[in-house]
């Protein structure tokens, strides 16, 4: 095969996959509009010629109908109708729609007659193994298959018997294979369909998860920031309440210390609160300087002879003479 009929086949069936699209999407807006132009279809193609006369020195399909018996109109259209109006349920209950169609297929060839609508008993087959329950699908092959061994009778003045019943089992296996290949094929489209909206299902999960998760790791470096600096500033307070008297510049000292540690918890603050409005990408900022301010801290409760000047750039060196 050439490159040009590759492009060629993978073209048409591009076109058939879209075309099947719009009318599944078509026959899931209208469905009884489908199956509405399905029966006008087989009634104007099948129904409409056995109404028309037949010339006696025809051949073919003609002879075969002419080697039958033949009805008067009214009864010819009783029939047509009992083998196309059921198909018009054909998708919504399959076991009554092959069960009328299957009695009046039976009636039909028990007066010998023969009808180009007979077609419809394999429609009904076929709907029967694509909309159906299986466990009824084995009743109907056995149903089927003696209606054409009664059709295969009927027809051996003309065909033999044995030819005639191959082609008919043939034409039945047919319908069935192909209701069942689209029955599968439609499962798997539905299993797909699932396990796509199943992992939408867990994706969102997941981003849930990791949202409750990053808003937790955010209430605890808060608590963190907001906890230690608070008590940071009760004991720089504390502190300098009781030097106030005997020292005012270590109490001074103790009001610096309490705004650099205000300040310094909300740029914190500030820093946790601007990691939740971005992306993550890199690693989150520390929740506090403990050690800075403990060292601070400990700097400023310490004893004349054994404190010294913080190392923070934020803090104020302070010498006094007691």
């Amino acid at each position: 095969m050439s490159i040009d009929d590759t492009g060629c086949t993978g073209s048409l069936v591009t076109r058939l996959n879209i075309v099947s699209q719009q009318l599944q999407q078509a026959d899931g807006a209208h469905p009884r509009v489908l199956d509405t132009a399905v029966v006008v279809l087989a009634v104007l193609t099948l129904c409409l010629p056995d109404l028309l006369p037949v010339d006696s020195s025809d051949s073919g399909p003609d002879k075969l109908h002419l080697s039958l018996t033949e009805l008067p109109l009214a009864a010819t259209l009783a029939l047509q109708a009992g083998l196309m109006l059921p198909l018009l349920l054909r998708r919504r209950k399959p076991l009554m729609t092959f069960a009328a169609i299957t009695t009046a297929f039976v009636l039909q060839w028990s007066l010998d007659v023969g009808l180009r609508a007979d077609l419809a008993l394999f429609l009904a087959l076929y709907s029967l193994a694509l909309h159906g329950r299986l466990p009824q699908l084995p009743w109907a092959c056995a149903v089927t298959a003696g209606a054409m061994v009664l059709v295969a009778l009927r027809l051996s003045p003309i065909v033999s018997p044995g030819d005639a019943l191959f082609f008919l089992l043939s034409a039945v296996t047919a319908a069935i294979a192909l209701g069942l290949v689209i029955r599968i094929r439609r499962a798997q489209l539905a299993g797909l369909r699932e396990r796509a909206e199943q992992l939408e299902i867990e994706r969102d999960q997941r981003s849930k998860l990791a949202a409750a998760a990053e808003r937790a790791r955010a209430a605890r470096d808060m608590h963190d920031i907001v906890g230690h600096n608070l008590a940071v500033i009760v004991s720089l307070a504390d502190a300098g309440a009781y030097a106030t008297d005997s020292a005012p510049d270590r109490g001074r000292e103790a009001l610096n210390l309490i705004g650099d540690t205000g300040r310094q918890a909300l740029g914190e603050l500030r820093r946790v609160l601007g990691v939740l409005r971005e992306p993550r990408n890199s690693t989150s900022p520390e929740p506090c300087s403990a050690r800075n301010q403990a060292s601070r801290t400990s700097a400023y409760c310490a004893p004349a002879s054994e404190r010294r000047a913080p190392k923070s750039p934020i803090t104020r060196q302070v010498t006094w003479t007691d």
